[in-house]
């Protein structure tokens, strides 16, 4: 990955127009990273334009640098693109014309199994977050960590590894968090407007899916769904059931959680988690989605029936 590095180094830094694009269903990594390096490239006096189909959920919108990510754009005169976070190039919906119209992409991720992409990749599967390699990249760039940098930076690592409980946190983890936080970054005010404030309608939701709870027979899948009409009848958005599907894991002895959004007049999204044992990014990549081996999620053609019966039969036929 070092030389890898350098090449984005050395490719940053003959760039003036950069776009900066995260995944679909962005989280707390994909959009700490690409504010990060929009503060990065502002003071290296690089122009950079952060991109995301699905814009900043609410729990997110405080981050540094928020209100100016974009949902889409009719630019085409990039000369670099940077793509944090997504697995595969096709991740970053409708944004994606605006990243190929850069002459360079540069693939920064930690899923490093599904589709590098790229003139570039720096990719590392050890990482625990794709911000442990964003940090690398801005400091062999020699810029400050800034407070706005050390914020979007050690968001994405405390959302990415729940909140330091996965298995995917390192003794790096902890000394790259320490390091962010002697620059101002707050792990308190970040875990209070992540995972503590949430809206009326994202509690009512939470309740929705909890009581359209199932359980498989032999107690290693659970699974839940907030339909279409639960949307509706609440005034909600798909960003406000962010975190719903850990609820759903947490039944004692499920070893795979799901949680299907019938998303109104569009396809079914399915969030998948898993405990140490079974990749769901397997599960994920047949129906086009993708993410990491305990945490992905992926889109499926409704109805909501039918999308539940696809998703939990692969996840049968994968577990035996």
């Amino acid at each position: 990955m070092k030389r890898a590095i350098q090449e984005a180094v050395a490719a940053i830094r003959n760039c003036q127009r950069v776009a900066l694009a995260s995944h679909v269903n962005p989280d707390g990594d994909a959009l700490g990273c690409i504010l990060a390096l929009m503060h990065a490239l502002k003071y290296l006096g690089s122009e950079a334009v952060p991109l995301s189909h699905d814009g900043v959920p609410v729990i997110y919108s405080w981050m540094p640098g928020a209100d100016l990510i974009l949902n889409d754009t009719t630019r085409r005169d990039f000369d670099l693109a940077i793509v944090c976070d997504a697995g595969r190039l096709d991740r970053v919906g409708r944004v994606r014309p605006a990243v190929e119209s850069a002459p360079i992409i540069i693939d920064i991720d930690h899923h490093v199994s599904e589709g590098p992409f790229g003139s570039i990749q720096v990719l590392n599967r050890k990482a625990a977050a794709t911000a442990e390699i964003v940090h690398q990249l801005i400091c062999a760039l020699d810029i400050p960590i800034s407070f706005p940098i050390a914020q979007c930076l050690l968001t994405g690592l405390i959302t990415d590894t729940g909140s330091f409980r996965f298995m995917n946190v390192t003794p790096k983890t902890f000394m790259l968090s320490a390091r962010l936080m002697r620059s101002g970054a707050s792990p308190s005010l970040i875990a209070d407007m992540v995972f503590e404030q949430r809206s009326v309608a994202s509690l009512k939701l939470l309740g929705r899916a909890l009581n359209s709870l199932q359980v498989s027979e032999d107690g290693l899948i659970s699974w839940a769904h907030i339909t279409a009409c639960d949307f509706l009848e609440l005034n909600a958005d798909d960003a406000e059931t962010e975190g719903i599907v850990n609820q759903v894991r947490a039944v004692r002895g499920a070893l795979v959680g799901l949680l299907f959004r019938e998303i109104p007049g569009r396809q079914v999204r399915v969030s998948l988690r898993s405990r140490e044992g079974f990749d769901v990014n397997a599960v994920a990549a047949q129906f086009g989605g993708g993410g990491h081996q305990l945490a992905a999620g992926c889109s499926v053609d409704g109805p909501l029936n039918s999308a539940e019966q696809m998703v939990l039969a692969e996840v049968r036929r994968c577990m035996v």
